[in-house]
């Protein structure tokens, strides 16, 4: 069953398949991290499925490149190109933190989500 929402004037739709969103951020902890996946991006999403069974997350103690961070997730070649410019273009170098969310299309959505940053939604796909 699809779910779709709106939330803050942005459209957001689950299960749609071949499609992932990705947030990135900067944490002095992943508590800190847990916290915002927790809260802000958690409720902004709306999903009435938990987040564990189709996300996938990375913390790092210090900044990584955006393909440091990805490389290994599911199906991460189906998308990190795609991740990387739209990271490139932002000016966003290196974070400690990504959020891989597997069949989540994010239409008209902010840039900031806490203290997370939205890198857009891409075409690919959990191929594990």
């Amino acid at each position: 069953m699809s779910q779709i929402g709106r939330n803050r004037g942005m459209k957001i739709a689950y299960p749609v398949a071949s499609t992932v969103s990705i947030w990135i951020g900067n944490f002095s902890s992943e508590c800190d991290f847990d916290r915002c996946v927790d809260g802000p991006i958690t409720r902004l999403l709306g999903i009435q499925t938990p987040l564990a069974s189709f996300c996938e997350v990375a913390f790092e103690d210090d900044p990584q490149v955006l393909r440091k961070l990805i490389e290994g997730f599911s199906g991460w070649e189906t998308f990190i190109d795609q991740a990387e410019r739209s990271a490139h273009s932002r000016g966003f170098q290196a974070a400690n933190a990504v959020l891989v969310c597997y069949n989540v299309k994010c239409e008209d959505a902010p840039d900031t989500w806490g203290e997370m940053r939205f890198l857009g939604t891409f075409t690919g796909q959990d191929i594990a």
